[in-house]
């Protein structure tokens, strides 16, 4: 329980803390401290503080009372009579007129969060108060009984009133309504046992009053002067501390005595006329700051307009609501900080829609470089190529198709936040103009418009704001309309343009569907349905499949704004309706084209009145369309009667269908861009249509293919039976070859052989002219004895053996020479047969090959041929590498062999040398 002084009320009271205190003086007895008293000289002051005051009390709207009071009121009258005569016989009296707030049960009242607090507290302290009736009834019977008048602050501050120097007057208000039985009988227990409390009320005069306050001052004085001689009963051993203590409590008591014993009724008027005039600043200084505040806020209004950003707006509505005060709460507070966390959800889901279309942009642009492909080979006229522009589009599709499911995932939950975010905005523009016009009722004079002066014009603001926040929303929507369209023209112009190069019956069934459902996509209608405007349907063509639901729902409404937040698709919500669902639909076809007028749009609590909406449903489908809808509403509550709800779903749009006008759309003969709801029919024909084609390409393909495979096996057969006469002549001119080099072989092993022989003979020479050349010295040491041999002799004899000598020399070098041409003519020819026969060789294997890769070719589909022939080049690139090796392995060979000649030279030269020598 908190006291609040209604005459100087404050903004905030939540700043006030406890508020004001209860006192009690033995001579003033009690009263409630620093209460704001003003003196009134007529009943019209009297009427108009009463007046203020009861604007400033706390009231609430529940079940049972719009202006439910919030709180208990006192309204306390000091009267003063004075006598000019004789002033002994001026009286007082003190008049309390009492407001109690009634009891609650929350049942009734419906109340919840701070009001059902408020009750709580409301009827905390009038159970208090009934145990004080109770204790003085008790009292008056003659019992000794404790009266709790501190349990309850209301009780402390009436204790006078209900049992000291009073009288008491009880009234109760009753409610004559027979729901209100127990309030009523609970009332007037509560006022037959006031009744019963017994009083005794004596005057109050002025002198009496005056002289205990004189003996009070008298008393303190007394106090304070035993304090500063430092006597007094049990005071001897006091601090100076407690003794300055004690002192300043004293002289604080003395001061408030000497207040109230000069407080006269001129010092009480100058106090009142100083009160309000300190008021009338405060109302003139309020009365500023609410201009400043208004001109701040219209500021700030009108640059959240040029800004025209939905965010910006939301948080200027948090900061609005938040600066201002009514006197009721506005479901606008509690919501505008939830509308902001919905619109960073609506901005997080948008982000993610944007990078899902880049994703999908992607894929599409793939899908249209294959298409491109296959159009290519048609111009070409090249099966092949076709077939491999077909084939690589079909998974490019499948890509496009995801990411498009995706995306209209992403769009649906992007649309369901914006929607719920609208409705809910709508709702609260809708209780703020209810509360407007009852502000505006309840200003009936200058004074009362006073009053309510900072509360209207922030109410007038606040649903700019929300105009504002709803024509954003809108353009939120727009765009996001505009963000989740899809090109696909160009697209379907190049699967139509390939596709008329093929005259097979499949394909033109394919393209012809194809275009009838992109020539007016309004009207495309699941296979099965008539293909045309809805409004022209009859009730006898409607369906009763949740895939024909919704594609008739989507002619008219935005279904994903429907849905709400709910985790299920429109295939799985359609599967099994609940029961709300077909009140959410009825709602939106009614925003969208104004049909069914009457619907009220609210979701009702008892089962009856749904069942009535229900009704009301059917009947206005009844009146549209001149039928007897077959319709339960039981069932629908009980979520049976699937197919039946469903056609009334259907037969609902219909009559909302043939409500509204014409949509521009309708007069489309071909589009460009498409809704991502509408791009998975697209695509479903578009691989319809290439399936068709790519069947029809390999068909014509493989006809082709077997024409030309014949020619081409006539062919290599010719070639193989070439081939092989070539391959004999050159296998015979291989063993040629071999021949040749076996004979080469056997000559030069015979040359190496005599060459040999040569050798030893050449040594067997060598060694025979060193015996001849030790004869030779024998004898020219015999010679030397001039005693056996003249020198005539000698000559002559040396001159014979010089020349002999001469003659077998040159027959030896001439042998030699012959020998060494000899070798190099075999050596030559031996080359040129290695050489010749490794070419041979070379040629055989390649022809052998050539004729492996021909009959491994035949009979293999161009994909395979072509892989064929990548790994023969592969192996053939293997093989020149080992090629290039063998024959740096040869180069070398043949260094070495030079090197060898070389070698052999050189030692036939030291032996021609030490020939001459000799």
């Amino acid at each position: 329980e908190i006291i609040f002084d209604l005459l100087n009320p404050v903004s905030d009271r939540s700043k006030l803390g406890g508020g004001l205190q209860i006192k009690e003086h033995p001579v003033m007895g009690i009263y409630v401290k620093d209460l704001t008293e003003i003196v009134a000289e007529d009943v019209t002051k009297v009427e108009t503080l009463l007046e203020n005051g009861n604007k400033s009390r706390a009231v609430s709207s529940t079940l049972m009372n719009s202006t439910s009071s919030r709180s208990h009121s006192i309204f306390t009258i000091k009267i003063h009579q004075k006598d000019e005569d004789d002033t002994s016989r001026n009286v007082f009296a003190k008049l309390n007129l009492v407001d109690l707030a009634g009891s609650e049960r929350q049942k009734g009242t419906g109340a919840t969060g701070q009001t059902l607090k408020e009750g709580a507290n409301i009827n905390k302290s009038l159970s208090a108060l009934g145990n004080v009736i109770n204790a003085l009834v008790e009292t008056a019977n003659g019992k000794k009984v404790f009266i709790p008048y501190r349990n309850s602050k209301l009780t402390r501050v009436l204790q006078e009133s209900l049992g000291g120097n009073s009288l008491c007057t009880m009234l109760a208000t009753l409610s004559p309504a027979a729901c209100n039985y127990e309030e009523t009988m609970s009332t007037l227990r509560y006022a037959n046992r006031a009744k019963a409390i017994k009083v005794s009320a004596t005057k109050n005069e002025e002198a009496s009053q005056v002289s205990r306050l004189k003996a009070e001052v008298e008393e303190l004085k007394k106090k304070l002067a035993a304090v500063d001689s430092g006597g007094g009963p049990g005071r001897g051993g006091m601090t100076a501390a407690e003794k300055e203590a004690e002192q300043q409590k004293f002289q604080k008591q003395l001061k408030e005595m000497e207040l109230m014993l000069n407080n006269n009724w001129e010092e009480k008027a100058k106090l009142s006329e100083e009160h309000e005039r300190q008021m009338q600043r405060f109302r003139e200084e309020r009365e500023r700051a609410a201009h400043a505040l208004e001109e701040e806020r219209q500021k700030r209004l009108r640059l959240l307009q040029e800004k025209n950003d939905l965010e910006l707006s939301l948080r200027g509505l948090v900061d609005l609501v938040a600066s201002a005060s009514f006197e009721e709460p506005l479901a606008v507070a509690g919501e505008a900080h939830a509308w902001l966390k919905s619109h960073r959800s609506f901005r997080q889901d948008t982000e993610a829609l944007s990078q899902q279309l880049n994703l999908v942009h992607v894929f599409k642009h793939g899908f249209d470089e294959d298409l491109k492909l296959w159009g290519e080979g048609a111009e070409a006229g090249d099966a092949t190529l076709q077939i491999m522009g077909l084939g690589r589009s079909l998974p490019k599709l499948e890509k496009l198709r995801k990411g498009v499911e995706k995306l209209v995932q992403l769009e649906g939950q992007c649309v369901s936040d914006a929607c719920s975010l609208d409705i809910s905005v709508k709702r609260a523009t809708v209780e703020l103009d209810a509360y407007r016009s009852k502000v505006q009722s309840e200003i009936r004079e200058e004074a009362e418009a006073e009053s309510q002066r900072q509360g209207t014009p922030a109410l007038e603001q606040i649903a700019q704001i929300l105009t504002l926040i709803q024509k954003q929303l809108q353009v939120k929507l727009e765009e996001l309309h505009k963000l989740t369209t899809l090109e696909m023209g160009q697209t379907i112009d190049m699967v139509v343009t390939f596709s008329e190069g093929l005259s097979e019956g499949e394909v033109t069934k394919a393209v012809s569907a194809l275009q009838a459902l992109i020539s007016s996509p309004i009207f495309a209608m699941p296979e099965g349905m008539p293909q045309k405007p809805l409004r022209e349907y009859s009730p006898e063509e409607v369906q009763d499949t949740p895939e024909t639901t919704e594609a008739v729902l989507r002619q008219l409404i935005r279904i994903e704004g429907v849905i709400g937040k709910a985790k299920k698709s429109a295939a799985e919500l359609l599967a099994r309706p609940p029961p709300k669902f077909l009140l959410d639909v009825a709602v939106a076809l009614k925003q969208a084209t104004g049909f069914p007028a009457q619907l009220e749009e609210t979701w009702p609590d008892s089962r009856e009145d749904r069942l009535a909406r229900f009704q009301q449903i059917a009947d206005a489908i009844n009146g549209e369309l001149g039928i007897q809808v077959d319709f339960d509403g039981v069932g629908v509550l009980k979520g049976k009667e699937v197919p039946k709800t469903l056609r009334v779903l259907q037969l609902l749009a219909l009559s909302a269908a043939r409500q509204s006008p014409p949509k521009h759309g309708e007069e489309k003969t071909k589009v460009e861009g498409w809704t991502v709801t509408e791009v998975p029919r697209i695509l479903d024909s578009l691989d319809h249509c290439i399936r068709t084609a790519k069947t029809v390409v390999e068909s014509q393909s493989r006809n082709t293919e077997e024409q030309s495979l014949q020619e081409k096996l006539l062919a290599i057969e010719a070639s193989l039976a070439e081939e092989a006469r070539f391959r004999l002549a050159q296998e015979e001119a291989l063993r040629a070859a071999e021949r040749h080099l076996q004979e080469t072989k056997a000559t030069l092993r015979s040359i190496s052989a005599q060459c040999e022989q040569k050798e030893v003979q050449a040594v067997q020479a060598a060694s025979t002219a060193d015996q001849e050349l030790q004869e030779l010295e024998r004898q020219l040491e015999e010679l030397s004895d001039p005693s056996k041999f003249s020198e005539a002799n000698v000559m002559k004899l040396l001159a014979g053996q010089l020349d002999a000598l001469k003659v077998e020399l040159e027959h030896d070098q001439e042998e030699v020479n012959q020998l060494q041409d000899r070798r190099k003519e075999v050596t030559k020819a031996l080359n040129e047969s290695t050489s010749h026969a490794r070419l041979v060789e070379a040629e055989v294997q390649r022809a052998r090959q050539k004729r492996e890769a021909d009959e491994e070719l035949i009979g293999q589909a161009p994909e395979e041929q072509l892989q064929i022939l990548q790994a023969r080049g592969q192996e053939l690139r293997g093989r020149n590498e080992d090629l290039e090796q063998q024959l740096a392995m040869m180069s070398s060979e043949v260094e070495e062999h030079r090197n060898a000649n070389r070698r052999l030279m050189q030692e036939n030269s030291e032996w021609m040398a030490k020939a001459e020598d000799s």
